[in-house]
């Protein structure tokens, strides 16, 4: 019976370690990330353009606005608002670099711009818009208090474990 009740433990608690992670995940990437990987992938500046416009267009209804990616020490960098600022500069140098010569060395340098701000720059910007998402939609998963949701989770997985080791 102890064992029964263990692995019972054990795999309920996996589930409800997992299960969030994964939904909070999926519904990130279905209605705002998505949109950013596709830019990335893609070859034209009209269609990256395009793209950005549609994650830009899902971040200006998501809610977020006035949000920060922290508790107590909140600066202009781990803004919801400034980083979304900072978003729509890419979005705007988008729209001017699709009127240009695609032989021009002027389009030359704007298309290394761009790439160099998807390649790296653009990250934290991005981790900081994921972090105000899941704060407002998943916060038991949110930093610190992820650690804490994931520490629960595996100790109810190691009185389980217990358990069934008892038999």
């Amino acid at each position: 019976m102890n064992k029964v009740l263990g692995i019972l433990l054990i795999v309920i608690a996996l589930f409800l370690l997992v299960f969030p992670m994964l939904k909070s995940n999926y519904e990130y990437n279905k209605e705002y990330s998505s949109y950013w990987h596709l830019a990335e992938k893609s070859s034209t500046i009209t269609a990256k353009s395009e793209y950005v416009d549609k994650f830009v267009n899902a971040l200006e209804h998501s809610g977020l606005q006035g949000q920060y990616d922290a508790l107590v020490f909140q600066t202009q960098d781990n803004s919801f608002d400034k980083n979304f600022e900072a978003l729509k500069t890419l979005q705007a140098r988008l729209k001017e670099i699709k009127g240009m010569n695609v032989n021009s060395f002027e389009y030359q340098t704007a298309i290394q711009q761009i790439t160099a701000q998807e390649q790296g720059e653009a990250e934290n910007m991005l981790n900081v818009i994921s972090g105000c998402w899941t704060k407002v939609h998943y916060p038991y998963l949110w930093n610190l208090f992820g650690f804490l949701y994931l520490i629960w989770w595996v100790l109810i997985i190691a009185v389980g474990w217990g358990i069934c080791a008892r038999d």
